[in-house]
């Protein structure tokens, strides 16, 4: 293994290793260790450290139960877990756009090692900078106490966004043209960051993929109902964090584990969301991206076709439900909204027209009740302040598991970064001519928009900016087209039932 040179940053020095080209360096410590005294306390920025760090392995990811079919399920875990990873083509001044991912996984499992981000594909193809983030996860990364803990995954993802814009210039980077970038969770925090005072600073661009922000998430009964289900089934006190930070993380993951497996066959698949707590995250996102928050933020946004497919699976029962049943689950997925009866009855009456099976349907329902309608309220709220405002609808079927999946949640994930190789989960396609090229569109419209805040390139339509009065959508699949307004029936039968947003 070729070394690189050593990089001075604000907190030490550091070396890394070459590979392809590409200078590569892992397992950069952004902050200190959240254990022991730090453990349910806001990000510590972190000491400088003595001597020259070797940054040639990936850190280690946060704790967190084990996922089946994951690929980093057997990666150590640690609550020593706050580090990041950077892959760019030279360490000097040339001053490279930068992204920065942020993986998803309901803000419960996941990590940055995941092969699905492997950095080089994209630094190499757009001459860019690419750090990918570990942050805190679960009730250790999003327990809500009011007036005592909230939000510590998302002060981590903050701590990042410093950290990188402090020390990007030593690899190559630029400070003042990051693109922060996420999809499910991950996209959630990317919504979040955008309207938060303590990270806005650092975010030129931002890009969305399949989260944006809940119209129903972010508020305080969520957090408060997740933090005394864990502290009961602990047997400790309502709100007693000094308590739970004596538990032990194997405990605490297990117990975890176990609430997650019941919240789930309630067909509920919330973790840790961010919760409005007054001090990081003032208001809902959506709320203060209306306000202006992001006006100096290029804002790229999509979702997947067929998102709610891929968890739907994981609940065999659900594809053989009836008419019946499927009216129930609309009316849980709606629980937390005032809807009718009737209301309920017109929106199935109306998805039913183009689809075959009470199955389809609740897909359809459940991924624009979820994905798509959230990201078209952020679109509709961020192009009143800025142009450079772009939409996408991802509509590539994978063939993968009899193609019954479709364009699945995270299905974009390997196009977007090039790891079309990747198998994780079973729905990714395998690389062939047809996905190479939808995967290469996509990359360069990523890295034009982060260069420029615009997605345009040769390869594609003229992709215009959206606004709602045109509401200009690029669909990506096996064929590349503008649409106005794609699925517009449903956008409206979405927006009669969420009427009151905005």
């Amino acid at each position: 293994m070729k070394q690189t040179d050593i990089v001075e940053t604000t907190t030490g020095k550091l070396m890394g290793y070459l590979e392809n080209g590409l200078h590569i360096f892992k397992g950069i410590p952004y902050a200190e260790p959240p254990i022991g005294k730090f453990r349910f306390r806001n990000t510590v920025e972190k000491e400088p450290w003595d001597g020259i760090l070797e940054a040639i392995e990936f850190g280690r990811i946060a704790p967190q139960p084990d996922i089946p079919g994951s690929s980093i399920r057997y990666h150590p875990q640690s609550e020593d877990c706050l580090t990041l990873n950077i892959w760019t083509p030279a360490c000097d001044n040339q001053k490279r756009p930068v992204f920065i991912w942020i993986h998803g996984g309901a803000f419960y499992y996941g990590g940055a090692p995941s092969p699905r981000y492997n950095g080089k594909f994209l630094s190499q193809r757009g001459n860019v900078c690419v750090v990918t983030i570990n942050y805190r996860l679960g009730a250790l990364g999003n327990l809500y106490v009011p007036d005592k803990v909230s939000n510590l995954g998302f002060m981590d993802q903050a701590a990042a966004l410093k950290w990188i814009y402090d020390n990007i210039t030593h690899f190559g980077g630029d400070p003042d043209n990051i693109t922060i970038f996420g999809e499910s969770a991950g996209s959630t925090s990317v919504g979040t960051l955008i309207s938060m005072p303590n990270a806005i600073p650092f975010i030129r661009r931002a890009i969305c993929e399949s989260g944006a922000v809940a119209l129903q998430g972010h508020h305080t009964e969520g957090g408060i109902i997740a933090s005394e289900i864990l502290f009961s089934a602990l047997g400790i006190k309502i709100g007693d964090v000094d308590t739970l930070r004596q538990i032990s993380v194997e405990k605490l993951i297990k117990k975890e584990g176990e609430i997650r497996l019941e919240r789930w066959a309630k067909r509920d698949w919330t973790g840790y969301p961010p919760t409005i707590d007054e001090q990081t995250v003032l208001e809902h996102p959506l709320i203060a991206v209306n306000k202006g928050s992001a006006k100096n933020i290029d804002l790229l946004i999509g979702t997947n076709l067929d998102e709610n497919t891929f968890f739907s699976f994981l609940t065999p029962e659900l594809q053989h439900i009836d008419w019946n049943e499927l009216t129930e689950q609309i009316n849980m997925r709606l629980s937390d909204i005032d809807v009718d009866k009737n209301q309920v009855e017109k929106l199935i009456s109306l998805y039913k027209g183009s689809r075959n099976s009470p199955f389809e349907v609740l897909n359809a329902i459940s991924s624009d009740i979820i994905f798509r309608y959230p990201s078209i309220k952020v679109a509709e709220a961020q192009s009143k302040h800025n142009s450079n405002t772009f939409m996408y609808l991802f509509t590539y079927r994978t063939p993968a598991m009899g193609g019954n999946y479709g364009a699945t949640h995270a299905l974009e994930i390997p196009f977007v970064f090039g790891t079309l190789d990747d198998t994780e989960f079973l729905v990714y396609p395998k690389r062939d001519e047809t996905n190479t090229i939808i995967s290469e569109h996509m990359m360069d419209s990523w890295i034009s928009f982060a260069r420029s805040g615009n997605p345009n390139h040769d390869g594609i339509p003229e992709w215009p900016a959206y606004d709602v009065e045109n509401r200009y959508t690029i669909l990506i699949g096996n064929d590349i087209r503008i649409e106005e307004d794609p699925l517009q029936t449903e956008r409206l039968a979405m927006e009669e039932i969420y009427d009151e947003w905005l």
